[in-house]
């Protein structure tokens, strides 16, 4: 009888720190008609939003195992995480939609087929929504960023009536470190026009990032066989694991020599600055929010589809424990684990994610 007590008082416990931690992260931003920005927190509104200044003296997101630490001593995660997830992020208010004309920019690094049958979906769609006038550009198309940045520079110089224009930028595309100011351009210049810039960046979760990649690295592998191959993903002898992070901040394919802590909180400023949509594949539906967005009809239908890909076995390459430990050290070195972690807590309210982490 008494031990039952103690675990239904340690479940007690448990669960009101669960809802406790869920309640302090909730957080909804609106804006008012005047354009002032006000934080909806615990059900109150306030304007009490941290100024850029105070955010540059914010201490940077703590890593997981901190994090971990003190949501099991009690804390919420607005305890263990900075007020930078206070700031007001940008959000698309449904009853505007469809919107008339504008630009969409569809940011990802999804690698293999699975990253290409987005960029064909897209392009098929507008194949099929051609009464619209609309025009597709790809980063990867334009060869460099500098001339992807000039075809944005088009757009914003562009004479007349404005219809839409997809944005893909993948290879050779924006580097959000850096490139903040092209997108705060673009979106002025659509305002002006009474169009919309619609900033949209998609990401994976780690392990599913991961395996892709890995599929993607085996194919472009010439003369390799599933053993040497195997065995050099195992030990970990890999020059550079391209991850998310560096990526969406750098886009050059290669690791930042900057700490992650830091890195984590750049890439999660730029977001909730400059980005209307933030979606995680698998928990989003990136087909149905371009078509709410936009208003155009798919004839391909809503499901974008890639190759069939055997999940645990490529071309004779098995996924192995091993492998997924290395994953984890890749991510932990390159940032991946922190971000996408901080992603889950932002944009998901998502506690469970956390004590997932290895």
């Amino acid at each position: 009888m008494i031990a039952k007590l103690l675990i239904y008082g340690v479940l007690l416990t448990a669960l009101a720190i669960l809802i406790s931690s869920t309640a302090r992260i909730g957080l909804a931003v609106f804006s008012v008609p005047n354009g002032d920005n006000f934080a909806l927190i615990n059900g109150v509104v306030s304007d009490d939003i941290p100024n850029e200044q105070q955010l540059y003296e914010e201490p940077p997101i703590l890593p997981i195992n901190q994090r971990k630490l003190a949501l099991k001593n009690g804390e919420g995660v607005s305890d263990v995480l900075p007020r930078l997830f206070e700031l007001p992020r940008r959000t698309i208010d449904p009853t505007n939609l469809p919107y008339k004309c504008g630009v969409i920019l569809i940011q990802h690094h999804i690698p293999g087929q699975e990253g290409a049958a987005i960029d064909d979906w897209i392009r098929g769609l507008i194949d099929s929504n051609d009464d619209i006038g609309a025009t597709y550009i790809s980063s990867a198309d334009a060869g460099s960023k500098e001339a992807f940045v000039a075809e944005i520079n088009e757009q914003i110089d562009m004479k007349g009536e404005f219809y839409w224009t997809v944005l893909g930028s993948g290879e050779h595309g924006l580097a959000l470190a850096t490139d903040g100011d092209v997108l705060r351009r673009l979106r002025e210049n659509m305002e002006e026009r009474g169009c919309q810039l619609v900033a949209m960046s998609m990401f994976s979760e780690p392990l599913d990032y991961n395996m892709k990649q890995t599929r993607q690295m085996f194919a472009e592998c010439k003369n390799c066989t599933v053993t040497e191959f195997t065995e050099k993903l195992e030990s970990g002898i890999v020059e550079v694991w391209r991850g998310q992070l560096d990526y969406f901040l750098y886009n050059t394919g290669e690791i930042e020599a900057l700490d992650n802590k830091v890195k984590v909180k750049d890439a999660i400023t730029k977001l909730r600055e400059h980005y209307d949509l933030v979606l995680l594949d698998g928990k989003d539906d990136f087909s149905k929010e371009i078509l709410r967005v936009t208003g155009w009809k798919s004839t391909d239908g809503e499901e974008i589809v890639a190759a069939e890909v055997n999940d645990m076995e490529i071309g004779g390459l098995r996924y192995s424990k091993q492998m997924v430990k290395q994953y984890n050290k890749f991510d932990a070195k390159n940032g991946d684990a922190d971000f996408c972690d901080a992603l889950n807590h932002i944009y998901y309210n998502d506690l469970a994610f956390l004590f997932n982490q290895q």
